[in-house]
């Protein structure tokens, strides 16, 4: 993947990506059985809604920002309130101040967001864009299955240390961020945007705003994107939501996994074995499958990726066979390795240069309109057949296949005709 050739923000980036993962993936997993044991169900959820409201209202406030000051100065301050969010957390043992704590915590994750993957994006080339996308996702998968791991086995007994472990790699982060990390983008003095020449020089900065987000959803070309990756995320969530309500309920005792092996597994067994087959395929599949498809074009690996992911999560939204699940799911991952960096890249390519983090801001909102689609899916499976349900899967995996289809094509249209002008003028 050639990490050693990426710009040395770029490496220090997604080294700093793999740490602060690892160590939040010890707690975050958790934080709803650690509520729920102290409050209640009930209590829990309207907090889980607030946290994600904030998140949501962070993701807006930091790319707006970020596209205004720069995104150095975005992150610092952010990280610095989430290390101090993480070390409050550890020390204090009220629930209602965690609560409050975590509020100012999932603001700023939401707001430094945009601004990290804005900060890649300035640095990187679309030549390489697929290769650091790769390393990414790679590296985030790799520090999540470590994250979890740990924090199952420690989180129960040892929360304190877990907490202060997470701030620890946040302190770092923060620091190695504010000697080694460069800024990378920084506005023209007295520069506004398109939008904002046509608005009068008093407006209020909710007004510029807000103007800025309406440019943003003028592009028609990243609407359809970023409609289509809402369908790949809502799909995916459906594992531990709605297929896995069904294989709790379908599979209530244990069954043979493999004729020739003697091992049984029920339900919630299964769930666990997909979602631990899911996560191991993607950390040792990842870098062989960049290798194999290096010489294809992205068009190509992006459309035929979500064909395996969509065709795999459908028969895994159907079949109760343990064996049948296990293989779907590997050709389900298999498409989303394949798919996953190519479409990043592609958006990466896409948005204008200053308007990045605004740009990934609604990118943020869309991902999580599509996490947060499982609660409707859960009601919908409450009311039709589960045929319906792999149905609806189906049809959401066609529409995304159009929007590629659309998308990719123009996106080659316009380089094609950029093509012809360099050689015209070059001739000329």
């Amino acid at each position: 993947m050639s990490f050693w050739k990426f710009d040395s923000n770029i490496q220090i980036r997604l080294m700093l990506q793999f740490l602060t993962t690892m160590a939040s993936m010890t707690v975050t997993p958790y934080l709803i059985v650690f509520f729920s044991k102290q409050l209640g169900t009930v209590v829990t959820g309207f907090m889980f809604l607030g946290v994600m409201a904030a998140s949501v209202a962070g993701s807006f406030a930091g790319g707006y920002v970020a596209d205004r000051i720069g995104r150095k100065k975005v992150i610092v301050v952010c990280e610095a309130v989430i290390f101090l969010s993480f070390l409050g957390v550890a020390f204090v043992n009220s629930p209602w101040i965690t609560f409050i704590l975590f509020l100012f915590n999932n603001f700023c994750l939401g707001a430094s967001g945009p601004a990290y993957q804005a900060l890649i994006i300035d640095v990187s080339q679309p030549e390489n864009r697929r290769a650091i996308f790769t390393a990414s996702y790679w590296l985030n998968n790799l520090a999540v299955a470590i994250g979890g791991l740990v924090g199952a086995f420690l989180f129960d007994k040892h929360y304190f240390a877990l907490f202060l472990g997470v701030a620890v790699s946040i302190a770092i982060s923060l620091a190695i961020t504010i000697l080694f990390i460069k800024e990378t983008y920084v506005p023209e003095k007295g520069a506004r945007s398109a939008s904002g020449k046509q608005r009068q020089k008093d407006s209020s900065f909710m007004a510029d705003v807000m103007g800025a987000y309406k440019e943003v959803l003028k592009h028609r070309i990243f609407l359809l994107f970023t409609i289509a990756n809402l369908l790949i995320i809502a799909v995916e969530e459906q594992l531990t939501n709605v297929i896995g309500l069904r294989l709790v309920q379908d599979i209530p005792e244990p069954e043979q996994l493999f004729s020739f092996l003697a091992i049984q597994v029920d339900g919630m067994n299964l769930l666990g074995l997909l979602k631990t087959e899911n996560t191991l395929l993607v950390v040792c599949l990842t870098v062989l499958i960049s290798y194999v498809v290096k010489g294809l074009r992205d068009r190509a690996v992006l459309l035929s990726g979500l064909v395996l992911y969509f065709c795999g999560y459908a028969w895994i939204s159907f079949s109760n066979s343990p064996a049948v699940l296990l293989i779907a799911m590997f050709f389900a991952t298999l498409g989303e390795v394949m798919h996953i960096p190519v479409k990043q890249a592609l958006l990466a390519n896409m948005v204008p240069d200053h308007a990045r983090s605004t740009y990934m801001a609604v990118h943020s909102l869309f991902s999580i309109v599509g996490v947060s689609s499982a609660g409707l899916f859960i009601l919908v499976s409450a009311w039709v057949p589960n045929v319906a349900i792999t149905g609806i899967f189906a049809g959401m995996g066609l529409i995304c296949l159009v929007l590629f289809h659309r998308i990719t094509k123009r996106g080659g249209q316009e380089r094609e005709a950029a093509t012809k002008a360099t050689q015209s003028n070059a001739t000329a």
